[in-house]
């Protein structure tokens, strides 16, 4: 509950010191977005290695390979950042280098999860047999 109380935080701090420095300097309300950005992560980060160990026990109790939670992870990350990078471009006004973007991460995560895809189709044709 505190992490939500930080980050709601830095987001309304961001927020106030944006509308402020819009008045007298548009141009670097993009550069304090990506320092509230980077303050937001910073402070996810420490929920993160709680996340990946619950995300690792899940996996030994139910002995699933270390390779899917690789891509897992994997998959999460790239979704994350394309979603922060497609809103940062509608943001600025750039919404179909925005849908390129979204196109090629999602042809990414396809591609990450053509593993997972193998092993379930191997599992099921061994259920068949």
């Amino acid at each position: 509950m505190t992490l939500v109380i930080k980050i709601s935080a830095a987001a309304l701090v961001y927020i106030c010191c944006a509308m402020l420095i819009r008045q007298y300097r548009p141009e670097y309300v993009f550069l304090l977005r990506f320092g509230a950005v980077g303050i937001i992560l910073f402070l996810i980060l420490g929920e993160a290695s709680n996340f990946i160990d619950s995300v690792k026990e899940i996996f030994t109790v139910f002995n699933i390979s270390s390779v899917h939670l690789t891509l897992l992870l994997k998959v999460s990350f790239v979704a994350l950042i394309s979603d922060f990078v497609t809103e940062t471009l509608k943001d600025s006004g750039d919404t179909s280098l925005a849908s390129v973007v979204t196109v090629a991460t999602r042809v990414v995560i396809i591609s990450f999860s053509l593993p997972v895809l193998k092993s379930l189709l191997v599992i099921c044709s061994d259920l068949i047999k």
